[in-house]
């Protein structure tokens, strides 16, 4: 064999060892992405998820604070109809019965501790 010939065969040997290493190394690669990818959509349906947790937590959230404004609001309305309704009656300057005074505070404290429970329906 002539010299040239052995160097073209060198060269075809060493091309092919070389196509050979790239095309294993073009595998490993390609399952890397494969996995990256997996992993980029479930990060990305994790954070979608917390987003929709998050926000549906803070539309419950204003609307028990609009409910508590709401009953705050009616209830001074009934304070002030009751304030109005008894202003010239003489009931007005009349003591409460005791029982009836001890009734009252036990119903205020009902509402009281019922409106510290969060879960509101």
């Amino acid at each position: 064999m002539s010299k040239l010939t052995t160097v073209l065969l060198t060269l075809l040997v060493l091309l092919a060892v070389g196509v050979g290493v790239l095309w294993h190394n073009n595998g490993k690669l390609n399952e890397k992405v494969s996995d990256l990818d997996a992993s980029q959509k479930s990060a990305e349906t994790i954070t979608k998820n917390v987003l929709t947790t998050v926000t549906l937590f803070n539309q419950i959230s204003e609307a028990n604070q609009n409910a508590k404004a709401q009953d705050a609001l009616e209830s001074q309305r009934a304070e002030n109809g009751i304030k109005t309704a008894v202003a010239n009656d003489d009931c007005a300057n009349r003591l409460i019965p005791p029982d009836a005074v001890k009734r009252l505070w036990e119903y205020a404290d009902g509402i009281r501790s019922s409106s510290d429970n969060p879960a509101t329906f």
